[in-house]
């Protein structure tokens, strides 16, 4: 092979570069041109993705993340499209729906969210947990179980919220801050709390 000065200097940067510079060793990592692609086409759409914003997919995620306009990401979010108990997730935010940094929304079956919703900063927001029922088999061994998540419209998850499987939240509804939400939320009302309660009406 004739010499190259550009694969010569490539390799030297490659050799003293910080790991960080190049892409996860993750298979299911969206990187390169197609991540490139895809936050351009997010940026012409009128939705603000933070060029920090992992997003994960188990195949094409084309068909299965809807985002629509004026939906804004905040730096250090992750975006799971998993198949994890044998079907695709999916994604779908409406207009005006605000992630605040450092979230993670995984989804390995249906994940929704109304118009207007704000999500606090380190909120997880996860349709799948690891499953427990196996005695004497290794938690990261017995596969998973799940359900799809609903959030309505213009709800407020304050920051580090929790969201499980099989949870439906009303629209105008209000999660505070640390609250972990283990089952549905009526509209209108506020819980907080670990697990979280209903504290009143607005």
């Amino acid at each position: 092979m004739p010499f190259s000065l550009s694969r010569f200097l490539y390799a030297k940067y490659r050799a003293f570069a910080p790991v960080s510079c190049f892409a996860s060793p993750r298979p299911d990592v969206v990187w390169g041109f197609t991540r490139w692609r895809w936050l351009v086409e997010m940026r012409r759409s009128g939705i603000l993705v933070d060029p920090s914003v992992e997003l994960r997919s188990s195949g094409d995620f084309r068909n299965r993340l809807f985002l629509r306009k004026g939906v804004a990401i905040d730096k250090g979010s992750i975006l799971y499209l998993g198949n994890d108990c044998g079907e695709d997730g999916v994604i779908q935010m409406g207009r005006g729906v605000y992630v605040g940094p450092y979230c993670q929304i995984v989804s390995s079956h249906r994940l929704e969210v109304g118009e207007n919703t704000l999500i606090g900063g380190f909120s997880y927001l996860i349709t799948v947990n690891h499953r427990t029922d196996q005695i004497g088999v290794p938690v990261g061994k017995q596969g998973y179980r799940g359900a799809n998540i609903k959030i309505g419209k213009n709800v407020w998850l304050g920051a580090h919220v929790v969201v499980l499987p099989g949870v439906e939240i009303g629209d105008n509804a209000v999660i505070g801050a640390g609250a972990v939400v283990t089952k549905s939320v009526p509209s209108g009302e506020t819980w907080v709390g670990v697990p979280a309660g209903r504290k009143g009406t607005l």
